[in-house]
């Protein structure tokens, strides 16, 4: 296994947050094929090495702001790609992937969660690499606080994915300021999984 000058990236050291990762998200995403590639490393990598993978999906919360967060959810729609022939061979691609359920949040933060905290806590890891949808909230916002909460945090590049490809490229600028922004390739020399 290759050094990584920086944060700690030892798989024994590691959890794998998967955030998002519905059928339903997963057709409204740009990037499918890299999402699909990346993935296929990752949960080989987390077989290999015994990488707990948490699964998290996010429900829209019941409150005074509902209407407000469903609306501006829907200009978000605005920026869907157009369908793609090979759409039906991606979705295929997606389900052979056998994503676990995830445990359900009712916020971008996954540490607002009891349970997730609780599950990330036990784990006694000291990393937390994430992967998943949506880049510049959910993702954005949970490797924020991965961070706050005293985690080396990772998010994969191409493991992540949104709606629009100039947010998602601005999200991951911003991200990596804060925490480390790798691809695959980089776990792929770290983690030596081919």
């Amino acid at each position: 296994m290759v050094d990584y000058d920086g944060a700690d990236l030892d798989p024994a050291n590691s959890m794998i947050v998967l955030m998002n990762a519905t059928l339903d998200n997963f057709k409204q995403i740009f990037s499918k094929l890299e999402f699909i590639t990346s993935m296929n490393f990752i949960i080989s990598a987390a077989k290999r090495y015994g990488i707990p993978m948490l699964a998290i999906e996010r429900k829209f919360r019941q409150s005074r702001l509902s209407s407000y967060i469903s609306r501006k959810y829907s200009q978000k729609l605005i920026s869907l790609m157009s369908p793609s022939s090979y759409d039906d061979d991606y979705i295929r691609q997606f389900n052979d992937l056998g994503l676990i359920q995830g445990i359900e949040v009712y916020n971008e933060d996954i540490f607002s969660s009891e349970d997730v905290a609780r599950i990330i806590t036990e784990s006694g890891k000291t990393t937390i690499v994430f992967t998943g949808f949506f880049t510049e909230s959910d993702i954005y916002i949970s490797a924020m606080e991965s961070l706050l909460h005293d985690y080396y945090t990772f998010v994969v590049s191409d493991a992540t994915s949104t709606i629009s490809e100039r947010t998602y490229f601005e999200a991951l600028d911003l991200l990596s300021q804060h925490v480390e922004v790798i691809d695959s390739r980089d776990l792929m020399r770290y983690w030596e999984v081919i």
